[in-house]
């Protein structure tokens, strides 16, 4: 070349054309053997066709005949010579014409022994209708994997592919590279840990921190640890981790773009979405980002390498932005590496990466004096957790209800309640330069149950003592904040757009016992944060009733006091103010799980285990009384107006609110409060009110608890009932569970069970539903355990080894072996093959009921009914062979165990390839006339009964 400034560069233009796979448009046929030819085009390589008797010794050809809608320009084989060793090919040719008389020979391929991958062959021209694939091995027989071919549709042409920028090919190749280098580098530095121990790394993110407890986990531990067993690293070591954390800030750059990027188009779009949508282009752009995060989490296995990773901040502030951007399996890996690297980085120091001033005093009494005002119910400013309380936030559902109003302006539901995620209510309102930005977006609720597990573990003082006593510290002041929120925020309009709301619900679900202690507001506390003494009710005059209501004319009153005297409409104009302090007091509580908390203008609670949340508004007027709230209001929706039928019970004209006081019980409880439960039982509910019955005892739950079957509304919305295990839930979701029953096809009685303990649903009001349920549930548990019994599986490991699931609990263990289902004639369980055959097969609520029919209802069951066990131990020929079915499938389908294994192929064969009787197992047609089983019977693809099994090996039962 001469002179860059006078040399002219030539510049060629390609163009990336896409050919469409037109393989279901091709009929293809072969030398021997057609019924396995199916195999050949399901688009997996563990299904494969082999050759058979018809040309041994002779040329083994594939022949394909192309329709006149497209014309094929690429032909595609899938040859596996490692696997199928005895079944080689070692030489293919193609041929290609118009018809079969007219090919001509166009590719002469020569394949190596251990020749693994696809074999192409490019057709010159639109007249190769017909293609024909010459194969010779070695071998008697030989075998083809998969069959795929590409062209174009006549009279549309060849479609223009989506062609890449030469930056973003050149990236591709950088990265690919960069991989290969750091995979060689590691591999010589670290030892073969890296290349040995991807699968076990991508399964332990998977997993989350349970999976770090494991065996596997353990010995990984053993091996780096053995690697690291110098005090420090070599510089060596130190230059090759410096180079993988610069390549993943640079991921993280990136990442974060495209998830900018993405938000973005779904906000001009107008359709935020809950959950993520992870296609399968994102998943390919990940694989560098994850392969990175892969060797760090291997490397993180030992003292030193946690200790050196933790001193690098710009890792731990990739690895933050990585968990709210990154796709679901680099959040998992985020997630692992952050639960090894915390215990070695101090809070100061995620704090200072953050750009968090202070951190949250750690003790816990200090946040609720009134004088303490954190900097973080400030908008823009985030306390140490709210990185990982976000992700906890963008996961939940809430329910959103204003007692005594309405529904929210613009989104009105029923009777005030609506549905509300973070991704449709905060998107909208953060800004791209907010500190607060990772609150955009949404996350997968299996990736919020593994920060949930890593708060709490923080909590505990699994990490580390210093971490345990900020987490709890920065739990309770997220919770706090509620309470130091300005009077224009606590309304519903404005409130519901906050970051402090939706980080204290995300509170409420890492809440534990000590906070319920230390934060509820047993006293008042004036602003020297000295206790305060609280006034009591004037009218009342005992000194023990507590006062909460300030009113001009008639003193201090307590809420039933002020109820009553100002009922009179010349009392309703009294100037009334709720007591500041009463305003500001908090309580706290974990009930069942579910964290709530209670302020005297909201209510909000959130379940952890469901990621469900309940936010209640109180009617209210800057803590002033008006004479709205001596309106009536309705006991179950708490709707309030002076008119109607409020204005004479407290009952509304809403049609549920009607129906729930046609059904609940009308006398008053001792303590004076109404009785939540239904009418004519034999005792009344306890107080939900935490009063104490005739026994001292009290409820587990009170009236603002959610309903767990519902979670939509609290338990004195309607009448309820305590079940035997003493847990409380509406009636009338209790009888919408059992009346829908089970999900899917096969029975299960989960339903039946407590949403809370998962003792079984036991109260008299139920008894019609529990009827025919119970006597199912005994039907299938007696055939379970003949079954079980039959097969000689009642002493198996699974029942008789200590610590095992079903240890001595062989009725759970054979209900959970096998699958039962309802016939859709006669409604009796009938056996329908292993449990895990319905999960392989991903059978889902999608199905047809009718198509359920038992044996003896079958009009393919040609067998006498045995007169001892009836149908139950019917034995069935297999649909697809001539042999004794061992397996009944997806309630329709008779396997042996070769066509069972073998399912995903011979279940696609169609019913007029399969072969004749006598077939062979995995549909392969026998020689001679005679059926193995010496029995008469329909063609191949359809079903037969046998008679009794049981009967027929009485002598092994």
């Amino acid at each position: 070349m001469g002179d860059g400034s006078s040399t002219a560069v030539n510049q060629v233009n390609y163009t990336v054309e896409c050919l469409r796979d037109i393989t279901a448009q091709i009929e293809l046929k072969a030398s021997s053997r057609s019924a396995m030819i199916a195999s050949l085009t399901d688009g997996s390589t563990e299904t494969f066709w082999e050759s058979g008797d018809e040309d041994r010794n002779k040329t083994k050809s594939l022949t394909l005949t192309c329709g006149r809608g497209s014309v094929p320009r690429m032909v595609y084989i899938h040859i596996d010579n490692t696997r199928d060793l005895a079944n080689k090919v070692t030489s293919v040719i193609f041929s290609a014409g118009a018809a079969t008389e007219d090919l001509s020979k166009i590719r002469v391929v020569e394949l190596e022994p251990r020749h693994v991958g696809w074999v192409h062959c490019h057709l010159p021209g639109p007249y190769c209708r017909v293609i024909k694939v010459e194969l010779k091995g070695p071998d008697n027989s030989l075998r083809v994997r998969q069959i795929k071919v590409l062209g174009e549709d006549v009279g549309k042409g060849i479609v223009e592919a989506n062609q890449l920028a030469p930056m973003v090919i050149q990236q591709k190749n950088c990265e690919a590279e960069t991989l290969r280098v750091f995979r060689l580098l590691t591999k010589q530095v670290f030892g073969k840990l890296i290349s040995s121990e991807d699968r076990l790394v991508e399964q332990d993110s998977k997993e989350g921190s349970e999976a770090e407890e494991k065996g596997e986990s353990d010995l990984r531990e053993h091996m780096v640890g053995i690697l690291f067993s110098r005090s420090k690293l070599t510089n060596l070591q130190k230059q090759v981790c410096a180079h993988i954390v610069q390549a993943i800030s640079m991921e993280t750059a990136r990442v974060r773009d495209e998830w900018e990027a993405n938000l973005s188009s779904q906000m001009e779009a107008g359709t935020p979405t809950q959950e993520p949508k992870p296609a399968e282009p994102m998943i390919l752009a990940d694989t560098y980002c994850f392969e990175l995060l892969s060797m760090v989490l291997a490397l993180s296995g030992s003292t030193v390498g946690r200790a050196y990773l933790a001193q690098q901040l710009g890792l731990m502030r990739d690895l933050l932005s990585l968990l709210h951007t990154g796709t679901p399996r680099v959040q998992r890996q985020v997630a692992s590496l952050l639960r090894r690297v915390l215990p070695e980085a101090p809070p100061q120091q995620l704090a200072n990466i953050l750009g968090i001033t202070s951190l949250p005093p750690t003790d816990i009494s200090v946040l609720t004096q009134a004088s303490y005002k954190p900097e973080n119910v400030q908008k823009d400013t985030q306390g140490i957790l709210d990185v990982f309380l976000g992700c906890i936030t963008k996961a939940l559902s809430v329910q959103v209800k204003v007692k005594g109003g309405g529904g929210l302006v613009e989104k009105a539901a029923s009777k005030g309640v609506n549905s509300i995620s973070l991704a449709t209510a905060l998107n909208t309102r953060v800004k791209n330069s907010s500190s607060r930005w990772w609150l955009r977006g949404s996350v997968p609720s299996d990736i919020a149950q593994l920060i949930i597990r890593l708060v709490k573990d923080m909590s505990m003082g699994k990490l580390s003592e210093e971490w345990a006593r900020v987490t709890k510290s920065a739990v309770a002041e997220s919770i706090m904040t509620l309470t130091k929120m300005e009077e224009e925020q606590r309304q519903p309009q404005e409130c519901l757009y906050t970051a402090t709301l939706w980080l204290a619900l995300a509170s409420l679900c890492v809440l534990d016992q000590d906070h319920v202690e230390r934060l509820s507001s047993g006293q008042w506390v004036g602003t020297d944060g000295q206790p305060k003494q609280k006034p009591t009710c004037d009218n009342h005059d005992d000194g023990e009733t507590l006062a909460i209501i300030l009113c001009s004319e008639c003193g201090n009153l307590c809420a039933e006091c002020d109820r009553y005297l100002h009922l009179h409409r010349k009392t309703r104009q009294h100037q009334r103010q709720v007591f500041k302090e009463e305003e500001e007091s908090i309580k706290v509580d974990l009930h069942e799980g579910c964290g709530r908390t209670k302020l005297f203008w909201v209510m909000a609670l959130a379940d952890s285990k469901t990621l469900k949340a309940m936010v209640e508004f109180r009617e209210r007027n800057g803590g002033k009384m008006t004479s709205s709230a001596s309106a009536g209001t309705c006991r179950f929706c708490g709707a309030s107006s002076n008119t109607g039928l409020l204005a004479i019970g407290n009952v509304c004209a809403d049609p549920e609110c009607q129906e729930h006081a046609r059904n609940a019980c009308t006398r008053t409880l001792p303590c004076g409060h109404p009785c939540g439960g239904v009418k004519d039982e034999d005792t009344c509910l306890p107080c939900l009110h935490g009063c104490k019955g005739a026994d001292g005892m009290t409820l587990k739950q009170d009236a603002d608890d959610m309903c767990m079957v519902c979670f939509t509304e609290a338990l004195s919305a309607a009448p309820a009932i305590q079940l035997i295990c003493g847990h409380v839930f509406h009636k009338h979701c209790c009888r919408n569970v059992l009346e829908r029953k089970w999900v899917g096809p096969r029975i299960s009685f989960g339903f039946s069970l407590c949403p809370i303990c998962k003792c079984e649903i036991d109260h008299p009001t139920l008894k019609d539903l529990l009827a025919p349920i119970r006597a199912l549930y005994e039907d299938v548990k007696r055939k379970a355990l003949m079954r079980l019994e039959y097969e000689g599986l009642s002493q198996c490991e699974a029942i008789t080894t200590p610590g095992a699931r079903f240890y001595n609990d062989t009725a759970g263990y054979a209900m959970n072996r096998y699958a039962y289902y309802v016939c859709y004639k006669c409604n009796k369980a009938y056996y329908g093959g292993e449990a895990r055959c319905d999960q392989e097969a991903g059978v889902g609520e999608d199905y047809d009921p009718a198509e359920l029919v038992c044996g003896a209802c079958s009009d393919v069951s040609r067998a006498q009914m045995c007169p001892k066990h009836g149908t139950d131990f019917l034995e069935y020929k297999c649909r697809y062979c001539c042999s004794v079915a061992v397996f009944f499938c997806f309630g329709t389908t008779h396997f042996c165990n070769p066509c069972h294994d073998d399912f995903q192929r011979v279940t696609n064969i169609p019913k007029q390839e399969l072969p004749h009787c006598p077939a062979g197992p995995r549909g392969k047609q026998l020689e001679g006339d005679e059926c193995p089983l010496h029995v008469t019977h329909p063609p191949t693809g359809e079903e037969f009964a046998l008679g009794c099994g049981v009967c027929r090996n009485a002598h092994t039962f």
